[in-house]
């Protein structure tokens, strides 16, 4: 009972006791540890937690507290307290690297790393620090250049990044390589971060819309190619939404690629059935062609019996019953239907004939019916109903009796074809009679139709009654008509004069152009003249009536047509004058020493002035056209002439150029490829193919010179500065995205090229747009422009621009590229580019003078000929070409 007065103080039931005792207990006695274990943990008073924690040096205990307690003060004083442990000397290494691994704050770990000064805790706290602000503040304000170095190659958030690399700059410059080298890496890894999503975009796009389309023969290889570049790419990045898509359009390709299997499985099947009832027609067939030549050797001369017909009936109906069962592919079935017409053909033959056999016609004698053809008809219609109703093939040997009544049929028809031939005679010259009657009714000439009249009369006389009906009617319809035309002619005629007179007068003062105007008048004068042919009044006031009618409709006619022949007669002396000119400027010219381009644009623009002097009268036009045809003539030969010159010129010049590339001396081989340059340049025009293989080579040749001086001054170069400088232009070229803008640059010179020969098919073109859309993406720079450039091309094969027009347009923009060129060198431009020169500059004067004034990097000229190299047909224009090149060169 006297136990509760000897209980422990730390027991007591007052906190303050407690805590006072707690004040008494010594970390370092292992009983006095276990008690400040229990009051740390299980104590319900805060401060007397809070106090037995402050005496507490075991690291476990203290993490636990860390974890656990719900005061966040303790919290904060266990980890507080671990802290110290690490920065006390007094406690041991071993227990210091202990304490560590239970410190989780960031902030205390920076603390530890900025005041301990033994290297390896310091170390072993950054290592543990996630926070990326205490790492920034390490960075800055670490007491040593080790610590900085390793803190900021822990640094990641860019804008942190920035901020640390301003503090820092001037300070520790190993700290700031880092930091410079992490922002590099960061922005490269962000930029292949973006452009894997771009491609992944591009990809997915691709794919989306191939799980719209239906199935086609590469449906599945696509498919396949598309995912295996999709996979690649996650392995990269990944982005959910775009994953989600993905598996959706994943989805519904796998939803087609089974369907198409489903189809060609019912295919399949369908076509083993029918491959099956195929086999099944053919051996029926084979039976039915059986049957049908059994009936045609039975058939053959008529010597058959009814049970051999029946039982060939027999085995038909069982074929044909088994037939039935089978479905038909059309072919088989044409071919059945083939032989159940023959069959059925034989079959009613036989029948017919069997019934002729019993009950044969009779026929009546030739001899007593040769003059009646009513009767002669009515036996061969006999013959022909008992002909066609036995229906004998044609194939089969017909019988004897068939043969007699065909021979009788035929006697028949000779005996009423004589009878015929001498109506028909009659009728001929009767029919002649009434056409003419019906063509002098139509004319109008009433005496001439009185006259023919009379013998159609008497030819129907002499007919007696075996005229045909058609032509008595005919004769009474034109009988008629002939004497209607004796009353009404007169009348009629006047009254279509009188109606020509007001559609003339009509005419007059109508707002019609004049050649319009002049056929409608020649129109009615020659219904006139037709009309007044068959009139046999001849009225004198119509006729004047009519004619000053048609003097006052044709009075605009006249004017326009005189004034017609005047230009037709100045357009004649303007060519006149213009071969006269043209021959006489040519008769002065000393071929020797011209000026071909002057004599191309005299050519060019005689051709032109002479289309515009049209239209001529073609008689005194023709000696005219003849003359300027032989002037034309003589410049094509000359010009041609002169280009056959010029090719064989720069052939020598293009030999010249590639043997100096072998030159020892590359600054003298340098100069003499400038003094080839200006010779090519001064030498003119060649044909077109020729300078589309020429030049290209030439520039080659050239270019292979200057690269090689080049490659020659960087060897003996000793500027550090120029060296990296040069380095980063090649590794900016290298890059993947001017890599994918050099091979699509190569791929339009191809398109180009076949285009130009005309080689170009729906093949070729094809893989043209499948390796351009399978190719990777260009640098940004140039993505637009060379993208505009294949553009362009896919218009001109489509049709819809013309040749002409891409060549105009492509001229302008390599004019600005050259006048862009000279202004970055310092170079004048030519003079009939002065004014265009002057537009760009007053448009962009600022950036025209800075480059001026600083100069021109080497970068920028590469970029400058890349957009050159962006444009369509370039080759198509050589002198700007040349001009360019030759001041890159220099450069």
């Amino acid at each position: 009972m006297f136990a509760k007065f000897f209980k422990p103080r730390w027991q007591h039931n007052k906190a303050a006791v407690r805590i006072k005792a707690v004040s008494h207990l010594s970390p370092d006695n292992s009983d006095d540890q276990q008690v400040l274990a229990q009051l740390a943990r299980r104590d319900q008073s805060a401060e007397v937690r809070l106090a037995a924690v402050t005496k507490l040096a075991t690291p476990a205990l203290l993490s636990e507290i860390i974890s656990h307690d719900a005061d966040p003060d303790i919290r904060r004083k266990a980890a507080d307290r671990i802290c110290k442990i690490i920065l006390d000397p007094a406690y041991t290494q071993s227990q210091q690297t202990e304490c560590m691994q239970y410190l989780k704050d960031d902030n205390m770990l920076a603390h530890i790393a900025l005041n301990c000064k033994n290297q390896e805790l310091q170390q072993q706290a950054l290592s543990n620090i996630t926070d990326q602000h205490c790492l920034m503040t390490l960075t800055i304000s670490g007491n040593n250049t080790h610590l900085r170095q390793l803190a900021a190659h822990q640094l990641e958030l860019p804008e942190l990044l920035e901020q640390a690399e301003k503090a820092i700059k001037g300070r520790d410059k190993s700290v700031f390589r880092i930091i410079r080298t992490k922002q590099n890496q960061l922005q490269e890894q962000l930029r292949q971060q973006q452009t894997t999503l771009q491609r992944k975009e591009e990809l997915l796009g691709s794919i989306e819309h191939l799980s719209q389309a239906d199935f086609f023969p590469l449906y599945a290889a696509k498919l396949d190619a598309l995912q295996q570049q999709w996979e690649k790419l996650s392995e990269a990045t990944s982005t959910s939404e775009l994953d989600q898509q993905y598996q959706a359009c994943i989805s519904q390709c796998n939803s087609t690629l089974d369907s198409e299997k489903l189809r060609l499985a019912s295919i399949e099947e369908a076509l083993q059935q029918q491959q099956n009832c195929k086999l099944q027609q053919d051996a029926l067939l084979l039976l039915m062609n059986n049957t049908v030549q059994r009936c045609e050797k039975l058939l053959n001369g008529g010597n058959f019996s009814k049970a051999d017909i029946e039982a060939e009936q027999q085995a038909w109906l069982n074929i044909q019953s088994e037939w039935q069962l089978l479905e038909q592919p059309s072919e088989q079935n044409q071919s059945a239907k083939q032989l159940v017409k023959q069959y059925n053909k034989y079959i009613e033959a036989a029948h017919a004939w069997q019934l002729y056999s019993e009950s044969p016609i009779s026929l009546a004698d030739p001899a007593l019916i040769a003059d009646n053809s009513a009767q002669l008809q009515k036996q061969i219609k006999l013959s022909d109903k008992t002909i066609a109703t036995i229906n004998w093939p044609s194939v089969l040997t017909k019988p004897e009796q068939l043969n007699e009544l065909l021979s009788y049929r035929e006697q028949l028809k000779k005996l009423l074809l004589n009878i015929s031939r001498q109506q028909q005679s009659s009728s001929d010259d009767l029919d002649k009679l009434l056409c003419q009657l019906e063509q002098n009714l139509a004319n109008g000439e009433v005496k001439i139709a009185i006259s023919v009249e009379q013998k159609a009369n008497a030819q129907l006389s002499e007919m007696n009654g075996s005229t045909p009906k058609s032509l008595i009617q005919r004769y009474k319809s034109l009988h008629a008509k002939l004497a209607e035309l004796k009353g009404w002619q007169g009348y009629a005629i006047i009254a279509k004069k009188e109606q020509l007179c007001e559609s003339m007068e009509a005419l007059s003062g109508i707002q019609t152009k004049p050649p319009v105007l002049a056929k409608q008048i020649h129109k009615l004068q020659q219904q006139w003249k037709e009309l007044d042919a068959n009139d046999p009044v001849h009225s004198h006031d119509l006729w004047q009536r009519f004619k000053k009618a048609s003097d006052k409709a044709y009075s605009p006619c006249e004017n326009y047509f005189k004034e017609q022949k005047q230009q037709r007669e100045q357009n004649l002396a303007k060519r006149t004058q213009l071969v006269s000119e043209l021959s006489g400027y040519l008769e002065t010219i000393d071929w020797d020493s011209v000026d071909w381009a002057q004599i191309e644009l005299l050519n060019r623009s005689a051709k032109h002035e002479w289309k515009s002097y049209a239209p001529v009268d073609r008689t005194p036009g023709r000696q005219v056209q003849s003359e300027f045809n032989s002037l034309l003539k003589l410049m094509d030969g000359k010009i041609k002439g002169q280009r056959e010159q010029v090719a064989i010129l720069k052939k020598q010049l293009l030999e010249q150029a590639s043997l100096l590339s072998q030159s020892e001396n590359l600054a003298q081989a340098a100069t003499e490829v400038k003094r080839l340059q200006q010779q090519w340049k001064q030498a003119g025009n060649s044909f077109h193919s020729t300078e589309r293989t020429l030049w290209p080579e030439f520039r080659k040749a050239c270019n292979q010179v200057f690269e090689l001086l080049n490659q020659e001054k960087q060897a003996i170069s000793s500027q550090t500065q120029s060296d990296e400088n040069q380095h980063d232009i090649e590794a900016l070229f290298d890059s993947s995205g001017y890599q994918a803008l050099f091979r699509r640059i190569n791929l339009c010179d191809e398109l180009e090229s076949m285009l130009l020969d005309g080689s170009l098919d729906q093949l070729a073109m094809d893989e043209f747009l499948n390796a351009w859309n399978n190719e990777e993406a260009a640098d940004k720079s140039f993505a637009l422009l060379i993208e505009k450039r294949f553009d362009l091309l896919l218009e001109l094969v489509a049709g819809r621009i013309e040749m002409d027009q891409l060549l105009q347009e492509t001229e302008q923009s390599l004019r600005q590229l050259c006048i862009r060129l000279e202004i970055m060198l310092g170079h004048d431009s030519p003079e009939q580019d002065q004014a265009l020169r002057m537009e760009y500059q007053m448009d962009r004067l600022q950036k025209a003078l800075s480059q001026r004034s600083h100069g021109s990097s080497a970068e920028d000229l590469k970029k400058l000929e890349l957009e050159w190299q962006c444009q369509p047909f370039t080759l198509q224009h050589e002198a700007l070409q040349i001009r360019f090149y030759c001041h890159l060169q220099q450069a």
